[in-house]
């Protein structure tokens, strides 16, 4: 199996290493849980693309990490992710994040999203417009200039071949 690794982050946190890493163009992602069961999940007849983000972090973690990961999906606010995890406070919130993840939560918001333009770029032929729609930007323009950015390039450029710079 060919992997495509978009990006890989390691980080030292109390002398303990957490590793996050995202995988993009994945065609199948088989889960295999400690109690024995087992989750496949695939791209439906290329009708979409499948990313994967691997959070690496220590257990006693388990209940916030999870409360994040399950509820990023469903906002692009940092105040409603935070109300979403059960947190009033965006800065109690900040101070959990960053301990659980060595990372604000709008750092890593903005990564996740350019990683997800990176994927849509690199590996779909997606209109610009669908990505910046899919992504949440307001309009093309907005894509753009996140793009350049985060990247120095236009999408029309990482379009063209130039991914190997990115």
């Amino acid at each position: 199996m060919i992997e495509s690794e978009i990006s890989s982050k390691t980080a030292y946190h109390s002398g303990i290493q957490n590793v996050s890493s995202i995988y993009g163009n994945v065609r199948e992602c088989i889960l295999l849980f400690e109690n024995g069961t087992q989750k496949v999940i695939s791209r439906q007849q290329e009708k979409g693309q499948l990313t994967v983000n691997i959070v690496y972090h220590l257990a006693r973690e388990n209940d916030f990490v999870e409360s994040v990961i399950k509820n990023f999906y469903y906002t692009d606010r940092l105040d409603d992710l935070a109300e979403k995890c059960g947190f009033n406070s965006i800065k109690t919130f900040t101070r959990h994040f960053k301990s659980n993840f060595n990372i604000t939560p709008k750092q890593w918001m903005l990564s996740i999203k350019k990683e997800a333009m990176l994927d849509c770029l690199v590996n779909t032929n997606y209109p610009l417009k669908q990505i910046a729609a899919d992504l949440g930007f307001s309009n093309l323009s907005h894509l753009s200039d996140f793009c350049l950015k985060k990247t120095g390039k236009r999408p029309e450029d990482i379009r063209k071949g130039n991914k190997s710079q990115i």
